[in-house]
């Protein structure tokens, strides 16, 4: 991917581990994953069926599914710090899909999880096609903080509330 950056934006060299992924950020995207394989279904009996055949708990099913947030964080990161703005939210559009995903395969196949490879090819697709997306004006890199988000948010659903009014 091109134009991986370090969180302070100075570009790493060829072969060069990427940044950590923020503790926060992954804490979201575990529960993003979370909601995208128990949550997203208007069918009720889906999660029951998708722990039946998992075979253990679901504190089991969410921790091994978190092992995957390396990798959705390997293809997001080249565009993280970029200034552009993301086209959309991230956690919906991509991680909360990927639960979804993950969910699925875990119905077709006996209650076996993607293999890494599977994974990464649904997390490849699905970042490079969130990425992909619009041209919206630039947010600052910091202004994508959990915090921020949230502040952001807010903001947005006051404003909608008082009719555009700020």
């Amino acid at each position: 991917m091109a134009n991986n950056k370090a969180t302070l934006g100075q570009p790493l060299q060829a072969g060069a581990p990427l940044p950590p992924i923020d503790p926060h950020l992954a804490a979201i995207w575990g529960a993003f994953l979370h909601e995208g394989m128990m949550l997203n279904s208007a069918d009720i009996e889906r999660s029951i069926r998708i722990l039946d055949l998992w075979g253990n708990s679901c504190i089991e099913l969410i921790q091994s599914v978190c092992e995957y947030i390396p990798v959705i964080w390997q293809y997001a990161q080249p565009y993280w710090d970029q200034p552009e703005a993301f086209p959309g939210v991230f956690e919906y559009e991509v991680v909360s899909i990927l639960g979804e995903q993950i969910a699925t395969h875990l119905l077709n196949h006996e209650g076996n999880l993607p293999s890494d490879r599977e994974f990464a090819a649904m997390a490849s697709e699905l970042v490079t096609q969130f990425f992909s997306q619009g041209d919206t004006p630039p947010d600052p890199p910091a202004a994508r903080t959990p915090a921020s988000f949230v502040a952001s948010f807010l903001t947005d659903a006051v404003k909608d509330f008082l009719g555009g009014k700020q």
